[in-house]
Parts: C-alpha cells; sequence; structure tokens
C-alpha cells in the first residue's frame, strides 16, 4: 500500500504536465495542425506572397483584438468594437476632405476612438449596466452616427503616407505589420510590467476583493476602454491605409466577431482574470489563417461564418475543459 502513493503522485503529475502544456501551447498546437493541414490541400497558402498578404490581413483584427482581451481579462466586454472602428474612420473622411490635414484627420480618429471607449467605461461605471447590455446599446448608437456623418457614402483618402502605411516594406516586410508588432510588444509590456496591468487582472479575478484592497475600479475600467477605443482607432487608420478611402461599412460586426474569436482561441477567459498577449496574437494568426484558407479552399462566404462560429464554440469549450481538470486536480 505504501508504494502505490509515489504511482499516484507520478500520475497526477504527469496528468498536471499534460493540463498545462495544454493550456499554454494549445492554440500554438492549433496554429501548426492548421499550417501543415493547408500547406498540404494548397501548395500556395505557404507561398512567400500569401504569407505578407497575411500580415497584412491580420492587422485590423489584431489591433481590435488586443484592445478586447484587456476589456475580458477585466471581466467585461465590448461589442461596440467593430462600429466604433466604422465610425472613427468615417471622421477621419470627413476631417480630411475639409482640411486635407492628414495629421489632423488621423489624430481625430484616435481621439474618436479614446471617446468612444471613454463613453462605455462611464455608462458601465456610473450607471453601473453590465457591459453586454450598455456595449450593445451604444454599437447600435455608433453605427447610426457612422451612417449619419457619412450619409451613407464613401470617400477617397489620397496621401503618400497613407500609401507608405498601407502598401510601405521594410526590408520587404509590411510597415503596418511592424506597427502591429510594436503595439503588441507596448501591450506585453502594460500587462507583465505595469501596475495597470496587475490591476486588469486583479480585477477581472475578483473585483470585490480588489475594492476591499483600495483600488480605484472604476477609474481603472475606464481606462481599460479607454485603451480599447484608442486601438480601435488606430484600426481604423490602418484599414483607410489599406484601401486608400473611407465608407460606413469599413469594421462593423465581423470585424468584432473575428477580433472575439481570437481573444478566445488564444486563451482569454471570458469569465475574466485570465489571458495574454502572446496568446492573443497566436489566436489572430489563427483566426486569419482561416479566413484565408477558406478563401484559397474556394469554400462559400456562408460557410466561413459557420466554421469560425464552431471554431469559438471549440475554443470556448477547450477553455473550460482545461479549467475544469485543472479544477479537479486540485
Amino acid at each position: 500500500m505504501r508504494e502505490a502513493a509515489p504511482t499516484v503522485g507520478v500520475r497526477d503529475s504527469r496528468s498536471s504536465l499534460k493540463d498545462s502544456i495544454l493550456r499554454d501551447y494549445g492554440s500554438i498546437l492549433l496554429l501548426v495542425i492548421i499550417c501543415v493541414i493547408m500547406g498540404i490541400l494548397n501548395p500556395r497558402f505557404l507561398s512567400s506572397g500569401n504569407i505578407i498578404n497575411l500580415s497584412k490581413q491580420m492587422i485590423p483584427v489584431g489591433l481590435v483584438a488586443l484592445g478586447a482581451m484587456f476589456v475580458m481579462i477585466s471581466g467585461g466586454i465590448d461589442l461596440s468594437a467593430g462600429f466604433g472602428v466604422s465610425l472613427s474612420a468615417v471622421l477621419l473622411g470627413v476631417v480630411y476632405l475639409s482640411t486635407n490635414n492628414l495629421f489632423l484627420a488621423i489624430l481625430t480618429a484616435i481621439v474618436t476612438g479614446a471617446i468612444i471607449g471613454s463613453v462605455n467605461g462611464l455608462i458601465i461605471t456610473k450607471l453601473g449596466l453590465m457591459p453586454f447590455i450598455a456595449t450593445l446599446g451604444t454599437m447600435s448608437a455608433y453605427k447610426g452616427l457612422t451612417y449619419i456623418f457619412s450619409f451613407g457614402r464613401m470617400a477617397w483618402v489620397k496621401h503618400p503616407v497613407i500609401y507608405f502605411l498601407g502598401g510601405g516594406t521594410v526590408f520587404e516586410i509590411p510597415v503596418s505589420f511592424i506597427f502591429l508588432l510594436i503595439i503588441y510588444f507596448i501591450g506585453y509590456l502594460i500587462l507583465n510590467r505595469c501596475r495597470f496591468g496587475l490591476y486588469v487582472m486583479a480585477i477581472g479575478s475578483n473585483e470585490k476583493s480588489t475594492i476591499l484592497a483600495g483600488i480605484n475600479v472604476s477609474l481603472y475600467k475606464m481606462y481599460i476602454y479607454v485603451t480599447a477605443g484608442i486601438l480601435t482607432g488606430f484600426c481604423s487608420v490602418i484599414l483607410i491605409s489599406r484601401l486608400e478611402m473611407t465608407a460606413p461599412t469599413i469594421g462593423g460586426i465581423s470585424l468584432l466577431l473575428d477580433a472575439i474569436a481570437a481573444t478566445v482561441i488564444g486563451g482569454t477567459s471570458l469569465l475574466g482574470g485570465k489571458g495574454s498577449v502572446k496568446g492573443t496574437f497566436v489566436g489572430v494568426v489563427i483566426i486569419t489563417i482561416i479566413g484565408n484558407a477558406l478563401n484559397l479552399l474556394n469554400i462559400s462566404p456562408y460557410y466561413r461564418d459557420t466554421f469560425k462560429g464552431l471554431v469559438i464554440l471549440g475554443a470556448v469549450f477547450f477553455d473550460r475543459f482545461v479549467s475544469m481538470r485543472g479544477y479537479v486536480a486540485k
């Protein structure tokens, strides 16, 4: 009987190790599997041209997903981000056409994103509404404002700086992708090396205990939503630089769903308190590759949304499965 104890301990240790690997590297393993399968099904997938195209496609989703990560770690959600991008993009176009000042137009887009985040944060913290309900309401409001300011029409935004942001390269690497990497590096430092990141985790893990610790939770929630809003402003600039035009259809619900899917696939918990910049980046790569793969395989657009929905459900189930195993192991 005494000899059985070490065996049980070894089994528990192995089980814990497997769960740790699944939790920390599951999304990376999924990414490798998808790349191998697509490389076999369509050799064009691994071509340099397609890889560069992928690096450009992932930038808008990546920026919105990073903001969504901070919000979701804190236990909230922002359903307005997609139309926040649309509104920021339209106002950039309006200011540029009115003043012919690109710097002012870009600043307008970023400030608009910050205001959008502030409004979301104020409604949640001051009115006490659930984040889902609050941002569902503002999503509809921002959508309406987008069409009011644009009159439902598109507008061209032609400028050398815009062309450089959207089509420029440094050592064959797209400038916009380098910008995304810089933003993610800053996001990593904020989440892992700054007090702000510690408080974001604390709020999502146990908000009541965080309040009792003397932390101004309402203020930091405001900061979180403003951060997400600023990233939507950056996203609108990048989208316009790729298209060299603005329209009310830029952004929207499709971008929002891709960003949330990427964040969840990357391991951010919908219940709050857990997430990482590295995981979110991997999730963005995965969701972008899935969209690209479905295009290369000539899959109908109707099936693409269905498939992405199944991927989200699978990621949530996987997260719950690993969490439950960890709880049972304890």
